[in-house]
């Protein structure tokens, strides 16, 4: 299935986040950034394709527990 114009926006959010939560060492800053990567992930659209995020995403989303 194709990827949504609202996925494909909703996957580069997720990715900036990701983005975020790698920059930061401070724990509340990072739970605060995991809970929205949380939240960004379950209200994704429904089209949203897990293999078009970067390595990195996947990696970290991997470590997280938020990949199938």
């Amino acid at each position: 299935m194709e990827e949504s114009g609202i996925a494909a926006l909703q996957r580069q959010q997720i990715e900036i986040t990701i983005g975020e939560l790698l920059l930061t060492s401070d724990y509340y800053m990072r739970q605060e950034t995991i809970e929205r990567i949380r939240h960004l992930i379950s209200h994704a659209d429904y089209s949203l394709d897990i293999t078009r995020f970067s390595d990195m995403a996947r990696e970290e989303l991997s470590e997280l527990g938020l990949l199938q």
